[in-house]
């Protein structure tokens, strides 16, 4: 568990009893999301091969998550980010940082060199990753004809 200095939010592996708490908060943001919240199997999956981090208050209450995946394959140094979502109320705050570089810290300690994800274009989360640090590789068309950035982050 790690408390970040200058937010009141810890950033934590997640386990099996944040799902529910996950699958409400990627259900009021479906529109950004996409259909995370039928897969709970899925997202039960990720917090088992523990790919899923989430941020919580000091009261611990879920305002973030963030889902990832490790490529396996040793000639692949590539971490993929799946889902980052932050509560609303709590956007703007840091905490989307907070989750990012937790991934980025152990991505780098799994030997991976950089982390990729795709983003709607048409969302502002692409300014954020701008922000942090990420470079705009290109774009791709996702299965419902929608454009994705595509965003990789050099470790």
């Amino acid at each position: 568990m790690k408390r970040s200095e200058t937010t009141p939010f810890t950033v934590q592996e997640a386990s099996g009893a944040d799902a529910t708490a996950i699958l409400a908060m990627a259900d009021v943001h479906r529109e950004e999301l996409g259909a995370l919240m039928q897969h709970r199997a899925w997202l039960i999956r990720q917090i088992d091969l523990g790919e899923v981090f989430v941020a919580k208050t000091a009261e611990d209450k879920l305002v973030g998550f963030i889902s990832f995946h490790h490529n396996p394959l040793p000639e692949h140094e590539d971490t993929t980010i799946n889902y980052l979502c932050t509560a609303s109320d709590y956007r703007r705050q840091g905490i989307g940082k907070l989750l990012m570089e937790a991934v980025a810290t152990h991505a780098r300690l799994c030997g991976k060199r950089t982390i990729t994800l795709r983003c709607p274009s048409h969302l502002g989360a692409n300014h954020f990753y701008k922000s942090i640090g990420y470079t705009l590789e290109g774009g791709e068309t996702d299965q419902e004809g929608g454009h994705l950035n595509v965003w990789t982050l050099f470790l």
